[in-house]
């Protein structure tokens, strides 16, 4: 078989007892061996005729280390989605799908797409609907004017009666003169809502012939996407998955709610172990990195690896991996209930505030019941409030504020609203940032403003989007270089989810992880980032409190 690369592990590396989670942020030394031989190919990029340092041109790609019926150790090699515009590359697995199941349907269905794009693109950039709009946008401003032009006659004549009243009430009562003016009144009123009468009428004539148009639209619209919706279902009929144990089953089974993500089955990591199945060799271990330019959104580092997805990959793998005894999740630096208890930093009747260890959680998660206020409400078993204020990561350490009642909670929150409650982080960079920028200004001090919103595909990690994200803005200041680390303070603006951690990371901001960042880095065994000053008014006192907790770093 071409797909499989025979090689040597190293030295002193044997197999993994069990397959590794393809949900660990490491991979096992014999798979990053693999990858490594992955990567030396790589660099020659003519091979497949893709830059990968062009903008979007990087690529996700993965190593599967296998043994065939003999013991021999090899491995198979994906990437994610198409290279250089094609599904199959000499040396690489091929796709899930049946392509003769998707040439029996799939031509068609996007001729049709393409016919009701250019359908709605041609009736969007049409004359005829350029010109309406533009005639009912002069006729808007033409009666905008006129009834504004009317409104100052009015005004005019309504203080004119108004001076005319007060003579009245200084001089004696005219009754014929009152109902004359009680009548200009009332015939002003009946003038101005003839004129916006007559501009609606005006109107409405432009706007049915617009709204004809846009109404074409709009049902070529929900064609379309109910075309395309059937298009979809269809298309993940022809994605079969199948495991050693000899199930089979379709993407769609897997995502009964909804619809299944675009790119399910396209990452590396299903393409390997479904070709492993389907000529009954045995997985042994997962790698999967980035090579190339970052994405514009995401944080991707060339040569970094990175766990499978979890909203394309997690609903799916399992099945995948069933007959295959599987290791569970490594998690990096999180120690659960070995974790040190939160030290108390100061408190008194209404509050308190806290230092986090790294590695516990702020309040309970879903799987995780051990977190800071778990233990604080066994610390403080007559505590009727103990409500935190705000939280950290579970990977952060530092300083977080507990409010003891609710109208001190609600007070507290308010200043956090209101932005007068003051952060100081400390974090440690994977890597040196240069002195200068690339217009030769000091670059030790700045501010970043990314604005974020949650990866759908790839939960709890966050992205960077112009379109949906909320604003983010962090300023930053260097504390120290090294030779190849940063020492930096972080003040958040704003409190994002993952906000330091991601503007660090991401290309746009100080592209350089933080150490340790097992989402947007390398894991260590802990995260590298410290909230180490808090600053707020005291809700009962009014007084500035002030507090800070040296970093364990």
């Amino acid at each position: 078989m071409n797909d499989l690369i025979f090689f040597s592990p190293p030295q002193g590396v044997d197999p993994p007892p069990g397959f590794p989670s393809p949900f660990s942020n490491t991979p096992h030394p014999i798979a990053q061996q693999a990858a490594l031989e992955l990567q030396r190919r790589l660099k020659n990029r003519q091979a497949w005729q893709h830059d990968f340092d062009a903008p979007a041109g990087g690529k996700m790609f993965g190593v599967l280390v296998v043994s065939d019926v003999n013991d021999q150790i090899g491995y198979l090699a994906a990437f994610s989605g198409m290279l250089a515009g094609k599904w199959r590359v000499p040396g690489f697995v091929p796709p899930l799908f049946d392509q003769q199941a998707l040439d029996g349907f799939l031509p068609a269905g996007e001729a049709q797409l393409k016919v009701y794009e250019g359908q709605i693109t041609a009736l969007q950039n049409s004359a005829e609907l350029g010109e309406l709009n533009d005639e009912l946008e002069r006729l808007q401003q033409q009666r905008n004017v006129e009834l504004a032009a009317l409104t100052l006659v009015h005004q005019r004549r309504k203080r004119s009666r108004r001076d005319q009243r007060e003579r009245l009430n200084l001089q004696g009562a005219d009754e014929a003169l009152l109902v004359r003016l009680s009548f200009e009144s009332q015939q002003d009123k009946r003038e101005f809502r003839a004129l916006r009468h007559d501009w609606c009428e005006r109107l409405v004539v432009v706007e049915e012939k617009s709204a004809l148009i846009e109404q074409q639209i709009t049902e070529l619209k929900r064609a379309r996407t109910r075309l395309s919706n059937r298009l979809h279902r269809r298309l993940f009929k022809a994605y079969t998955l199948i495991n050693r144990v000899g199930e089979r089953s379709t993407i769609c089974e897997f995502f009964e709610q909804s619809l299944p993500p675009g790119g399910t089955g396209d990452c590396a990591a299903p393409k390997l172990l479904q070709h492993a199945h389907r000529h009954g060799l045995m997985p042994l271990a997962l790698a999967e990195f980035w090579w190339g330019a970052p994405p514009k959104e995401g944080v991707r580092h060339h040569g970094r690896y990175y766990p499978a997805c979890r909203g394309k990959c997690n609903p799916i793998l399992p099945f995948m991996l069933k007959g295959i005894d599987v290791q569970p999740r490594v998690i990096t630096g999180h120690g659960f209930n070995d974790v040190a208890a939160p030290e108390v930093v100061y408190e008194d009747d209404d509050l308190l505030v806290v230092n986090k260890p790294s590695g516990l959680l702020s309040v309970p998660g879903k799987e995780i019941t051990d977190s800071v206020q778990t233990r604080l409400q066994h610390r403080y078993p007559d505590a009727t409030g103990l409500l935190l204020v705000h939280r950290l990561d579970m990977s952060t350490s530092g300083l977080l504020l507990v409010a003891k009642h609710r109208a001190v909670h609600k007070a507290l929150q308010q200043q956090f609203v209101q932005r007068t409650i003051e952060k100081r982080y400390i974090a440690m960079l994977s890597k040196r940032l240069p002195e200068y920028d690339g217009n030769g200004m000091s670059n030790d001090c700045g501010t970043i403003e990314l604005p974020l919103r949650v990866d759908l595909n790839d939960r709890p990690r966050q992205i960077v989007c112009f379109t949906h994200g909320k604003p983010a803005i962090t300023h930053w200041q260097v504390i120290a270089r090294e030779a190849h680390t940063t020492r930096v303070y972080f003040y958040p603006h704003t409190g994002r989810t993952h906000q330091l951690r991601l503007h660090a990371a991401h290309q746009a901001g100080l592209n350089a992880p933080i150490m340790g960042d097992e989402l947007y880095g390398e894991a260590l065994e802990r995260l590298l980032l410290h909230a180490e000053k808090l600053c707020f008014d005291h809700p009962a006192t009014g007084r500035r409190i002030e507090l800070t907790a040296p970093a364990p770093f």
